[in-house]
């Protein structure tokens, strides 16, 4: 037997309030359902730089390091 087979006989003893409870549940479910998380843009940057520096600095210190390059 089947998962689906299993829920759908476990379904079939429920009484209608329970069966209205697990439905309202269910269509809960399927409306929170996590949207696509791909970034555009700018945004799309702010993970892609810890790939190569995960610590995290302050402004003042990746400036510094901006303003060095300059001098160079």
């Amino acid at each position: 037997m089947s998962v689906i087979e299993m829920a759908i006989e476990k379904v079939r003893r429920l009484d209608e309030a329970r069966a209205r409870q697990l439905l309202t549940w269910l269509q809960a479910l399927e409306a929170t359902e996590a949207p696509d998380r791909t970034p555009a843009g700018a945004t799309a940057m702010l993970g892609f730089a810890r790939r190569f520096r995960p610590e995290s600095r302050s402004t003042a210190e990746w400036m510094d390091e901006l303003r060095a390059g300059d001098r160079e």
